[in-house]
C-alpha cells in the first residue's frame, strides 16, 4: 500500500484545531477512506510505504499528533521554494533502523515540500531519521516482529531528478520487493 502526499490531514483527527485561514482546505473524505484502508492493510500485513502526508497519516493512525505549521510553531521552513521547485536539506539516519539498513547511509540530502510534521510520535513507532533542525523525517515500526514492511518518509522519493539516489531508488526498490513477496 502506497500512501501518497497531498493536502493536510484534518486537524481534529489528531486533536488539534482548524484555523480560520485553513478552514475548508482539507479533504476529510480522503482522511476517513485512507484511515480505513490503512487499518485493513495492517490487519492483512500488507507492505506500506508512506510518503509525506502518508507518513503523517500513519502517525495519526497510531495516535500520534502533528505540528500544525512548522514555520509558525518551530520557526523552520520545509516548504517548496516554488510550485515547480522543492527545497533540499540534510537528514541524519539513525543506525539500527530499517531505513539505515535500506539506505546504508548515516546522512543524506532529501527534498522537502511540507509545512507539517510529527509532533507526538504514534504508539509502537520509532523515528528513523531527523533533519538537522530536529524535524522528524522518517518513521517505522519500533518492534518489527510479526509485522509487515513499513517505512514512512517525509520527503518524496518519486520526485528526485536522480532516481539512482539511494533515498529514492533504494526505498522504492525495497518497497517493490516487499510487495512482490506479499
Amino acid at each position: 500500500m502506497l500512501l501518497s502526499g497531498g493536502v493536510d490531514i484534518y486537524p481534529e483527527i489528531y486533536c488539534d484545531w482548524d484555523t480560520v485561514e485553513t478552514k475548508g482546505t482539507y479533504n476529510p473524505e480522503r482522511d476517513g477512506f485512507e484511515l480505513k484502508v490503512l487499518e485493513k492493510a495492517i490487519q492483512r500485513k500488507i507492505p506500506i510505504l508512506g510518503i509525506c502526508r502518508g507518513l503523517e497519516l500513519v502517525n495519526v493512525y497510531f495516535r500520534g499528533s502533528l505540528i500544525f505549521d512548522l514555520e509558525e510553531i518551530r520557526g523552520v521552513n520545509h516548504k517548496r521554494i516554488s510550485p515547480a521547485e522543492d527545497r533540499f536539506h540534510e537528514i541524519r539516519i539513525f543506525r539500527d533502523t530499517l531505513l539505515h539498513e535500506i539506505l546504508n547511509l548515516d546522512n543524506a540530502t532529501v527534498n522537502s515540500s511540507h509545512h507539517q510534521s510529527i509532533d507526538r510520535l504514534g504508539e509502537g513507532l520509532m523515528i528513523n531519521s531527523k533533519s538537522d533542525d530536529g524535524i522528524v523525517e522518517g518513521i517505522e515500526y519500533a518492534d518489527k516482529t510479526d509485522k509487515p514492511f513499513f517505512i514512512g518518509v517525509q520527503w518524496h522519493p518519486e520526485r528526485f531528478s536522480d532516481f539512482n539516489s539511494p533515498v529514492s531508488k533504494n526505498i522504492l526498490d525495497r518497497f517493490i520487493s516487499e510487495c512482490n513477496k506479499f
